[in-house]
């Protein structure tokens, strides 16, 4: 797959049937579970809620476990708390990168799926044509559809006819995308986008997620862990750990450094830089020795590399060059392209 732009239809085009990326949740780069309402555990999953609380996390397969075929590693929990209220909610969605993908097509839909108890969970597909200029307005509840689920791993599948964007007009931003929702808890302003679903508490999972084209769902496409984590590191990058090292470059005083970073894959767009802590982070040059980060910035960052400079503790040597890389377990730099 190289370098390539990867959208819902790229994926479609080069022998990936799927256009879920991280349908088999195997990456999960900023933790394992999550409270917020954000992509904040498992890759290019958005886990959002509203007033309604949730736990969301990673849960891994019994071995030998024969309920969900191919010998998935994990799959992902969802336990809701539902609060009353016409617009609260609990949602799980992914934004496929692009709107023009499966234009006037039909595709396929399936997962798999169980919870706690015997209740309904909703699908739904949207079509967003982003921000910037005047784009259209987005078109949601397509192919809304009811799915009941037990305390035994079913699979569902479903065949969704997507609208034609012919006559429709794309925001300036690169950023639009169709969008697949898993719903578990809807106030009634969500009515026509859930089956009017409406509100409950619970535990729900979701393995094995795909689209493929078609109105028939064939067997879950299964991709190495590797290429599954450069497919999401287009839209996110995050490198930690102990001593790992994040770039090098020059110190230009001896408190003052600067590093370049390639990334490991081109992102979707410049990204916004963050990191854990600047204390976790250490510089070091010729002169041997660490010296802790006191400040770091980042500039010139576009889609396929950045340069950071800051602070750090006195003792580099001016005009040498410098190394900068995480000093703890819990240290992290990271990269966000994300929709």
């Amino acid at each position: 797959m190289g370098l390539t732009k990867v959208t819902a239809g790229v994926l479609a085009h080069h022998g990936r049937k799927n256009a879920i990326i991280n349908g088999d949740f195997d990456i999960w780069q900023r933790g394992t579970t999550q409270t917020t309402a954000a992509i904040d555990s498992d890759d290019r999953w958005f886990n959002s809620n509203f007033s309604t609380t949730k736990v969301h996390s990673r849960q891994t397969f019994d071995l030998g476990q024969t309920d969900v075929p191919n010998n998935p590693q994990y799959y992902s929990r969802t336990v809701v708390s539902s609060v009353a209220g016409s617009s609260n909610y609990c949602v799980k969605y992914q934004k496929m990168e692009g709107v023009r993908a499966f234009s006037g097509q039909t595709v396929s839909v399936s997962f798999w799926a169980k919870a706690d108890s015997n209740k309904d969970i909703a699908t739904e597909f949207a079509q967003i044509f982003g921000t910037g200029g005047s784009p259209s307005a987005e078109i949601t509840g397509l192919s809304v559809t009811t799915h009941s689920l037990t305390t035994s791993w079913q699979k569902f599948t479903i065949a969704v006819s997507i609208p034609s964007i012919s006559g429709k007009t794309l925001g300036t931003d690169g950023n639009d995308y169709c969008q697949l929702a898993f719903w578990f808890d809807a106030g009634s302003t969500f009515d026509a986008r859930t089956n009017s679903l409406g509100q409950q508490s619970g535990t729900f999972d979701i393995a094995q997620v795909q689209i493929e084209k078609g109105s028939v769902a064939t067997e879950f496409e299964r991709r190495t862990e590797g290429e599954e984590l450069l497919l999401c590191q287009r839209y996110y990058q995050r490198l930690g750990g102990m001593s790992v090292f994040i770039g090098s470059g020059l110190c230009h005083s001896t408190s003052q450094w600067d590093v370049f970073v390639a990334y490991s894959i081109i992102m979707r767009t410049s990204p916004t830089l963050s990191t854990s802590n600047a204390a976790h982070l250490s510089v070091v040059n010729i002169s041997g020795g660490g010296h802790l980060v006191s400040s770091i910035t980042g500039y010139n960052i576009n889609s396929y590399s950045c340069r950071m400079y800051g602070q750090a503790s006195s003792g580099l040597n001016a005009g040498n060059g410098t190394m900068l890389y995480t000093n703890t377990a819990s240290g992290w730099i990271a990269f966000d392209a994300e929709m």
